[in-house]
């Protein structure tokens, strides 16, 4: 099994290279993928890799996923309504004394993310920046953050045939296959992705 090390070594060398596959067609999308155990470590290691990559002569531009959803859900428009709600929620189940289902609010939450289109516009928008400058690359951090609303292959679909710079996808799950990852390690391993996994 890599290290992490090793396998952050092998995504150094693959960038690399997929500066020179340019003109075969190929996106240059890159998931580094760890165990969920290792999220506290990759966090750890963030900075050092950026700096690494820089180095490298890449100027990299950094998009947490925990600050994308975070931005779009706090400046949805229905954000009071579902804090109002939210009170309500709370006022009832002190009165039944039972436990809060949390269902409904995630599939609310889901589509305020998934329906509109904020959290893709601000992804667009980051890699639009990485693209406007000379060796640049987005790193895309805190995917667990998408948990419970959606997985990033939907993201990743919709930027198909888009992506002209490297993106690299720091991705806690379990890779299966040669093309199937499982977010998180419980999701069903989906194959729909069309990026290059290492780890």
């Amino acid at each position: 099994m890599q290290s992490l090390r090793d396998k952050f070594e092998e995504l150094r060398h693959r960038i690399s290279q997929g500066r020179e596959m340019d003109s075969t067609g190929a996106e240059p999308l890159f998931y580094l993928v760890f165990p969920v155990g290792e999220i506290l470590e990759v966090k750890r290691h963030t900075r050092a890799w950026c700096a690494k990559l820089r180095n490298d002569g890449w100027n990299v531009i950094l998009l947490s996923m925990a600050e994308a959803v975070q931005k779009v859900l706090r400046e949805n428009k229905l954000r009071p309504l579902w804090l109002q709600s939210e009170h309500q929620i709370l006022s009832q189940t002190e009165k039944t004394c039972r436990p809060i289902d949390f269902r409904e609010i995630n599939k609310t939450l889901a589509a305020a993310l998934v329906e509109g289109n904020e959290l893709q516009d601000l992804i667009e928008s980051n890699l639009q920046v990485a693209e406007s400058q000379h060796n640049s690359l987005l790193l895309i951090t805190d995917l667990e953050a998408l948990h419970p609303y959606l997985r990033i292959n939907a993201i990743e679909s919709k930027l198909q045939g888009r992506v002209r710079c490297p993106v690299v996808i720091l991705y806690p799950g379990k890779r299966e296959g040669k093309t199937s990852l499982r977010f998180l390690e419980f999701y069903p391993a989906d194959p729909n992705y069309r990026s290059e996994h290492i780890g």
